[in-house]
């Protein structure tokens, strides 16, 4: 049973700032324009969140139970770790890695020695920037109404799900991803 715990991303960078852009009445630019002019173009926000991480560990299934105890997981027989190929199969995903032999169902009776999660065999990385421009309007000193846009996945990078790793044709098949970008407009009042 020792093996990476499967969320064990080994590393991982995550930010998050809230920038006050330089534009409107007393700031770097436009600090003498007029009220109304900075009731529109002054007092808006940038606030990115930045995520990078490795891939999760992989668990590799073989055929249902052949040990005949009928345990809890169904592993293969480890012969060896495939490469990751990542290549692009027309109208179906990308093939992450192939089992060329790597992995073999053990025989009638006995168990196979994989590990529950691999170590040496991750899925794909996760990389993803979102960010929100918005801008709060005092209205009394009780309430303020907040514009804001928010960016999820603001440049549409892929990111893709865990391969299959069942043992079986499509082993190694990539067939889905994260959403992709999400555009949203708020309207907050604040009392």
């Amino acid at each position: 049973e020792w093996a990476p715990c499967y969320y064990d991303a080994t590393h991982v960078i995550s930010a998050y700032a809230i920038y006050d852009l330089p534009f409107g009445r007393g700031k770097q630019f436009g600090h003498d324009m007029n009220k109304a002019v900075d009731a529109v173009v002054g007092g808006w926000q940038f606030s990115p969140i930045v995520s990078f991480r490795t891939g999760w560990p992989l668990p590799v299934f073989g055929a249902p139970d052949v040990s005949g105890t009928f345990s809890r997981g169904y592993r293969p027989n480890c012969n060896s770790m495939p490469s990751i190929s990542d290549s692009v199969i027309p109208g179906v995903g990308v093939q992450w890695f192939t089992n060329n032999g790597n992995f073999t169902n053990p025989a009638v009776g006995t168990f196979g020695n994989c590990a529950p999660q691999l170590g040496g065999l991750r899925g794909p990385h996760y990389t993803n920037l979102d960010f929100s421009l918005h801008k709060n309007f005092q209205l009394t000193e009780r309430f303020r109404l907040q514009f804001r846009t928010d960016f999820i996945n603001a440049f549409n990078h892929v990111n893709y799900e865990a391969p299959n790793v069942t043992i079986g044709p499509t082993m190694g098949q990539i067939t889905s991803s994260e959403p992709p970008r999400n555009i949203q407009l708020a309207l907050k009042l604040y009392f």
